[in-house]
This record gives C-alpha cells, sequence and structure tokens, in this order.
C-alpha cells in the first residue's frame, strides 16, 4: 500500500510539474477584411504574444490600409495595444501608450468607405499554388502573383508593424532577439491558400487571396490577405 500511495504522488508531483512548465512563446498575426474604397482595402490586423508565459497575453490591433491598384501598404494605425497580465495580477490589463489611436469605424464617414466583411468566400475558384506564383480563375478570369512577389510584400507588411507597434519586453523574456521574425516562413513549405474573394464593385477591381502560414507547431503562424491583380485577358490566353 505504501508504495502504491509512493508512486501515486510522485505521478501528482510530475503532473503539476509538467503543468507549472514555461509554455512556448507563441505569436499570431491575423488579418480580417474590414473595408474598402475605390482604391483601398482595410485591414484589421490582431497581432498576438504570450511572451512565453501561461498568464500573459498581449494583443496589439491595427488597420493596415493597402492599394488595391498596386497591393503595396500604404499606412500603419494603432487601434490599441493591450496586455492581460491574468486572473492573479493587480491591475490586470496594461493599456500600452498609443499616440493617436485610430477608430476603425470612423473610415466610414472620414474616407466614405464601405464593409467587405459581408462578401461572400469564393468556393468556385481554381486556384494553383507552386514555385511560379499565386493564381486564380474565377470562370475564366485569371488573376496571378508571383512568388517573389507575394514574399517581398508579407516581409514588408510584418515588418512595417513591428515598426508601428514595437516589441515589449514583459514578464521574464526581458532579453534576448525578438521572436517577431518577418522572413520565417517558406511559402511552399509553411503556407496555404486557407480562402480567396473576388471584389466586384468596379471592373477594374482584384481578386483577394488569404495565406495562412505556421511553423514550430504553428508557435509562429500568420493569416495574411494579398491583393492579386487581374492578368490582362490577351495575357492569360
Amino acid at each position: 500500500m505504501q508504495n502504491w500511495a509512493s508512486k501515486f504522488a510522485i505521478a501528482l508531483a510530475l503532473a503539476a510539474t509538467q503543468a507549472a512548465a514555461t509554455p512556448p512563446q507563441v505569436i499570431t498575426v491575423k488579418d480580417a477584411l474590414f473595408a474598402r474604397t475605390d482604391d483601398t482595402l482595410f485591414l484589421l490586423r490582431t497581432v498576438q504574444d504570450n511572451h512565453g508565459m501561461h498568464s500573459i497575453q498581449q494583443t496589439d490591433t491595427l488597420v493596415v490600409s493597402r492599394s488595391l491598384i498596386g497591393g503595396d501598404d500604404r499606412g500603419f494605425q494603432i487601434v490599441a495595444r493591450v496586455i492581460d497580465h491574468g486572473t492573479f495580477t493587480e491591475p490586470r490589463v496594461e493599456l500600452l501608450p498609443v499616440a493617436a489611436p485610430i477608430n476603425p469605424h470612423a473610415l466610414f464617414a472620414d474616407f466614405g468607405a464601405w464593409p467587405i466583411a459581408s462578401y461572400a468566400p469564393r468556393t468556385d475558384t481554381y486556384t494553383t499554388f507552386t514555385q511560379d506564383g499565386l493564381t486564380l480563375d474565377f470562370y475564366g478570369k485569371i488573376y496571378s502573383l508571383s512568388l517573389n512577389d507575394i514574399t517581398l510584400r508579407m516581409e514588408n507588411t510584418l515588418q512595417a508593424t513591428r515598426a508601428a507597434a514595437p516589441m515589449r519586453r514583459v514578464g521574464t523574456a526581458l532579453s534576448g532577439p525578438d521572436e517577431f521574425d518577418p522572413a520565417l516562413f517558406d511559402l511552399l513549405r509553411d503556407c496555404a491558400v486557407t480562402e480567396t474573394q473576388l471584389l466586384y464593385d468596379l471592373d477594374e477591381d482584384p481578386a483577394l487571396a488569404q495565406l495562412t502560414c505556421g511553423v514550430d507547431n504553428d508557435t509562429r503562424s500568420v493569416t495574411l490577405w494579398f491583393v492579386v491583380p487581374r492578368v490582362a485577358p490577351e495575357v492569360a490566353q
């Protein structure tokens, strides 16, 4: 009986140790389609970081303004930067200072933007994602973006995100490299096309493609939208 009790106590101790073990640092970046004008796409971007701790979750929210013509980012404005320190910390919530926070809903009045979240995701798109790049076929309308362009746009938009919302050291992670790496992903190895969207308000509208990428058991992951321009009919043939 004593031997069984000893083993049971050891098992409980091991379980408690594993539960209390420091978790991996998990950093995620996720875009949501929010609004548009004739020539600009507005994305709501959420960056979350647990700083390698059970009780902490930092959430940075930004508005990304992107050209619907060239696909390049035009600006980054912060909505809020919030750190949740967990149940046993007082005060629990820390608001990081933001010089000029933006209210995303002000885009409708300030820029005459309209929502695009109501657009139904396309399920009838023929999609190829290879070394040659990304190609979308909507019933003969061809949209394409090279692999090099996608790589550069991903790195540029993530670098600009970190510049707009610099790293904040929290808890025990007071030194060491920034784990937010814009050049971390190999597109063909780590990424997949998870959604496509066809904009149809204007004849010259591009398509949109969502890429989801993850490495290290998804402790580093991004879900980003890309503007995919239409290929001229004479070129597509």
